[in-house]
């Protein structure tokens, strides 16, 4: 094989190598690194109730979209679902919730998971806080801060509900919670998301 051939070959899986490394958000394999970084900070915060300047601080430091990937699967860089990866299935926030809002949990479900349902709206507290401080600025077309402030409110609403419901083992009342923090999610995306 003649250089000029070797160096063809050897460019044409550089850059297959390269594609293979990007994630469908266009972000590259060292984004997962971050995701860690994120996930650490935020699981830090769990069980706390955060002073504005750590709020600030993780804002400052990280775009709300690398914020909101803690919703995602375990396997992609999410948080997951309770301690134990797998172990409560779906095992990524957002799927967990979209799941929950469309069947009850059983009172099974709940005794043994109820905890984990906890953290995932104490988690999504600390995002809503995280996503008042990425408020726009200023109105563009629909993109109003004062609809972004109403969604973040109705985020907080679901997320105070989701553990009150976790921790009474009140499984009507997670059913309503989940749809109501899913709701915030989905209609705050369908103006806001780019």
């Amino acid at each position: 094989m003649n250089i000029v051939r070797k160096i063809g070959v050897f460019g044409s899986l550089f850059t297959l190598g390269l594609f293979a490394m990007v994630t469908p958000e266009g972000k590259t394999a060292f984004y997962f690194e971050d995701a860690k970084e994120v996930n650490a900070a935020i699981s830090k915060l769990v069980g706390t109730k955060p002073d504005a300047k750590a709020i600030a601080e993780l804002a400052k430091k990280y775009s709300l979209d690398e914020l909101m990937h803690v919703y995602k699967f375990r396997n992609k860089g999410g948080l997951g679902v309770g301690e134990t990866p797998g172990a409560i299935t779906p095992d990524g926030i957002e799927a967990k919730l979209q799941g929950l809002q469309k069947k009850e949990a059983d009172k099974a479900d709940l005794s043994k998971n109820g905890k984990a349902y906890a953290t995932m709206g104490e988690v999504s507290l600390i995002l809503a806080d995280l996503s008042e401080a990425h408020t726009p600025k200023e109105k563009k077309g629909e993109k109003d801060p004062k609809k972004w402030k109403e969604f973040v409110e109705k985020m907080r609403k679901g997320s105070n509900e989701l553990i009150a419901a976790s921790s009474k083992g009140d499984s009507k009342a997670l059913k309503s919670a989940a749809k109501t923090l899913n709701d915030s999610c989905v209609e705050c995306h369908g103006i806001f998301r780019d």
